[in-house]
């Protein structure tokens, strides 16, 4: 019995039989892939590969095509094989009732469907053609499609359509303004634009493009490129990207990283790499011709390591010739290049077993060689290294190389290491009977932390895990802790100001002291530790801004535990404990304001901007950017009632002692021999005899008591008070 080749295999093999010009033989397949016909695209490919001279004797075939996809109902793939006839001017088929049935049976159920026939003619005798652009321009209207409004509002989203009003409501991203307009106009000056359009997917896929910005750059570049059709500059990529999909703060770097890939992405040549202009290719560049174009580019050791260091191994013939690269690369390389460059052209020559043993052996025991002539530590071009794992994995072979790297000569470079290194020089060199040596300097460290903190963190990390259980000499656990305390207490305040070195060092530090079991230093040291040693403790806390609050609870809890009454209490008045605190009508007072404000004003704002921008040129109409500038207004507005009111509290719920001036208080007190009488609320309960707490007249006298004398800080100079009574103001809740 014979083999009959699927309609699957068929299909695919459309193409190839068209391209040739073997109609006979198309013929025959296209029969037997309408069997059972896959996507309407595989046919229509074929048709558009035909030579020019051929094409005309398509036409019986897409009928038989429509013919098919009809029985079964096919209605997605209806339309597309439409236009293709649409040329042909074919007279054995009715294609405007076989568009009207595709549309009736792919889209009848909605609501929007016989609206959008009449609009588009689609129920009458014009132009088909036209009637199906405009019927496509139609569906681009609906909600969750994204339109362009090239005159000045730039790019929105569909929200809604009003059938009956025959119209359809646009959020604009420019000015987050909802606008309604029939139909009709939005068919005259919309576009809508692609999902995969850049415009469009700031709208809809804020999270893919985040996560391409992220994994991805080039492709960024790409979309913005092609917005500029097929050419831009940096700036341009800036104007569409920085604020709108990648944070401000975070362009720099995230630049730096996009352009280095974009030099590297087989669709786009780069001009100029200093100031560099985006071009998009006709084709992607094959990753031969990607990787030579990128090496010709680079500069020496350094530059061809840039174009290698990535894409090496993702591919085996191009990494073959990445490897065959950098070996001349590093044969050209004089003494004079950089050791890092060197270092880590030779470790990835040996990773990928571009060297025998014996040859990296005897490269590695060279560059160590070349850095003691040149006065350089192994330390510092380790930490030139870029990647963690490139650092431990070099100094392996440097040290194999070099055995006398694991004595006590590395131990002069401790604090010159990488942090990750440290820990494993540490272990190694306590394995190899330097731990005494080690335990001396780390002794050293401990006596001033703040000039070695990476090392004494690191060293203290691994005195935790038990590294220095058997070495003779080590540190004691009170010495290694109180070492840690002193360096919190000269990181902490930098941390609190926003340096990231020391918020970076004060996160490794905590979780040094405050680790799980027992590898955590803290609780073990106050438990054994004398009195005296923890109230130097206690007091370093107290004095030192920033000590983190886990650090600061944990030693002050088990301090306590064995020495009562060691740590002082001190009590927060709870105006100073953090939020808003009013009456509750004040509360109630505001909330009403705010509901005024995002019911009433800001819906009235946007019809006086809608109303204003009918009244034509938005770049000359004062009306609408003067209603324009009062929704800012509003919205931030609002924007700012709803964070106070999250931290609102009740006065009536709060515990206030008595006779002591504080919200909730009225309060008498003679100023320059007046008496005076003033009840202290919050900033939402200002009225006739009615100050907030915040203000300088209350402020100054917050917690003082009946016969203290208080000075107020007023704006025309300080004054003494002296208070003469404090009776409650509320009634509790």
């Amino acid at each position: 019995m014979p083999v009959t080749e699927s309609p699957t295999t068929s299909s695919s093999n459309l193409k190839e039989l068209a391209a040739a010009g073997r109609m006979a033989e198309l013929e025959a397949a296209w029969l037997a892939a309408l069997e059972d016909p896959g996507p309407a695209d595989g046919f229509l490919s074929a048709v558009k590969v035909l030579p020019r001279e051929l094409r005309g004797q398509s036409a019986p075939l897409l009928v038989l095509l429509l013919e098919a996809l009809q029985t079964r109902e096919r209605h997605a793939d209806v339309l597309p094989v439409v236009r293709q006839l649409l040329p042909f001017g074919t007279r054995s088929v009715d294609l405007g009732e076989a568009a009207r049935n595709c549309v009736e049976g792919a889209y009848g159920n909605e609501d929007w469907c016989p609206l959008f026939v009449e609009l588009s003619g689609l129920d009458g005798d014009g132009d088909l053609s036209d009637v199906l652009d405009r019927f496509d321009a139609l569906m681009g209207l609906l909600p969750g499609r994204v339109v362009y409004h090239k005159s000045g509002w730039g790019e929105g989203l569909v929200e809604s359509v009003d059938v009956g009003d025959q119209s359809f409501s646009v959020r604009f991203r420019a000015d987050n303004m909802l606008r309604a307009m029939p139909f009709t106009t939005g068919l005259d000056v919309l576009t809508a634009l692609p999902d995969d359009d850049l415009r469009a997917r700031v709208l809809i896929d804020m999270d893919g493009l985040q996560a391409d910005a992220a994994d991805r750059p080039a492709l960024l570049v790409r979309a913005v490129t092609r917005l500029h059709k097929g050419r831009c500059a940096a700036k341009d990529v800036k104007a569409w990207l920085c604020g709108a999909v990648i944070a401000e703060r975070s362009w720099s770097s995230w630049w730096k990283k996009a352009k280095t890939a974009a030099m590297h992405d087989p669709w786009l040549l780069v001009e100029n790499p200093t100031r560099p202009v985006f071009v998009l290719r006709q084709r992607a560049l094959s990753p031969a011709e990607e990787l030579a174009e990128a090496v010709s580019r680079a500069e020496g050791l350094t530059g061809v390591l840039d174009v290698v260091r990535g894409p090496l191994g993702l591919d085996p013939e191009p990494g073959e010739q990445m490897l065959q690269h950098l070996t001349a690369a590093l044969s050209a390389a004089g003494p004079d290049d950089a050791a890092e460059a060197r270092l880590e052209a030779l470790l990835t020559l040996h990773r990928n077993a571009a060297l025998d043993a014996e040859a990296a052996t005897a490269a590695f025991h060279d560059l160590v060689a070349s850095l003691e002539g040149r006065s350089r530590s192994v330390a510092s071009v380790l930490v030139a290294l870029p990647v963690a794992g490139a650092r431990r994995e070099a100094l392996e072979l440097l040290a194999a190389a070099r055995p006398q790297l694991w004595t006590s000569d590395l131990v002069d470079e401790l604090g010159g290491l990488p942090p990750q290194l440290l820990e494993q020089v540490a272990a190694k060199l306590v394995e190899t009977g330097a731990g005494d040596v080690l335990a001396n300097r780390f002794h050293i460290f401990l006596l001033a932390p703040s000039k070695q903190p990476e090392a004494v963190m690191r060293l203290a990390k691994v005195f935790g895990a038990g590294l220095f259980d058997d070495v003779e000499g080590a540190p004691s656990r009170e010495e290694v802790v109180m070492g840690l305390l002193h360096l919190a207490e000269t990181q902490a305040p930098k941390a609190l100001r926003g340096d990231k070195a020391a918020k970076e060092i004060m996160r490794v530090l905590q979780d040094v002291l405050l680790a799980r079991g027992k590898k955590g230093l803290l609780v073990p040291f106050v438990k054994s530790a004398p009195r005296s040693m923890l109230e130097a403790v206690v007091g370093l806390l107290k004095r030192t801004r920033g000590m983190p609050d886990a650090i600061d609870t944990a030693l002050h809890k088990h301090v306590e535990e064995r020495f009562p009454g060691l740590v002082p209490r001190e009590e927060i008045p709870f105006w100073e404990s953090g939020g808003i605190f009013c009456s509750s009508a004040g509360i109630d007072k505001r909330h009403a304001e705010h509901r005024d404000l995002v019911d009433k004003k800001i819906p009235d704002n946007q019809d006086d901007i809608g109303r204003a921008a009918s009244y034509g040129d938005l770049s000359e109409n004062f009306e609408w950017q003067a209603a324009i500038e009062r929704q800012r207004q509003l919205t931030e507005k609002a924007a700012a009632m709803s964070a106070e009111l999250k931290v609102a509290k009740a006065i009536e719920d709060q515990v206030i002692p008595e006779g002591i001036v504080a919200p909730g208080m009225r309060v008498t007190y003679i100023e320059r021999g007046e008496t005076k009488t003033v009840t202290i609320l919050g900033p939402w309960d200002v009225a006739e005899g009615v100050v907030s707490y915040q203000a300088p007249v209350a402020a100054g006298m917050l917690g003082a008591s009946v016969g203290d004398v208080a000075t107020l800080l007023l704006p025309e100079g300080s004054v003494d008070v002296t208070i003469e009574a404090v009776e409650p103001a509320l009634k509790k809740a």
